[in-house]
């Protein structure tokens, strides 16, 4: 087996970060995951789920809930509790509409995903484009390689039919010329 270059994906342990821009940034990137993963559950589970959160300075409050506050607040103050009719309709209107906007954000993130290699392989085809085409012929796939292949013995062809034209012209224009009268 070979030796790994990288320790490669390890888990992290969480501990308090003492430098409080590293605890910010920290924050920042860790609550879009949360929000993520409980957006996540909310889908394969049909629960409903709330979060509170405040950043470590304090002064912004955070928080996600779905499908309402009122059904959270009321699910965790009675867990055992029946909700009415009404409630359970917005309930049930309000998983409707997170579904369906996760579903439109999955199609734009394909969309994102297909848009960036698009990009990805222009700009390699630009870098390409750079390069004379002897610099770059590493970079052909077979489609292409066989494709001028094909272009290469075309030229190959027209510039054998042009040297015949030209050694024809020449040679006919070398012929011995007739003799001319010495009589004069």
């Amino acid at each position: 087996m070979e030796d790994k270059k990288t320790a490669g994906r390890q888990k992290i342990p969480i501990e308090k970060l003492q430098d409080e821009t590293k605890r910010k940034v920290a924050f920042s990137k860790r609550l879009s995951s949360l929000y993520k993963n409980a957006s996540k559950i909310v889908r394969a589970c049909n629960v409903d789920i709330g979060i509170v959160s405040s950043c470590p300075s304090g002064r912004t409050q955070y928080s996600y809930v779905h499908p309402t506050t009122t059904v959270v607040i009321d699910h965790f103050v009675n867990p055992t509790m029946e909700l009415d009719l009404g409630t359970r309709l917005v309930a049930e209107n309000e998983r409707n509409i997170a579904i369906e906007n996760n579903i439109r954000l999955n199609e734009l993130d394909a969309r994102e995903a297909a848009e960036k290699e698009k990009i990805r392989s222009l700009e390699q085809m630009n870098n390409a484009r750079k390069k004379c085409w002897w610099e770059s012929i590493d970079q052909i796939d077979a489609k292409n390689l066989t494709t001028f292949e094909t272009k290469l013995n075309f030229a190959e062809g027209i510039l054998k039919d042009q040297l015949k034209k030209l050694i024809e012209t020449l040679s006919s224009s070398e012929a011995p010329l007739p003799p001319e009268n010495e009589d004069s």
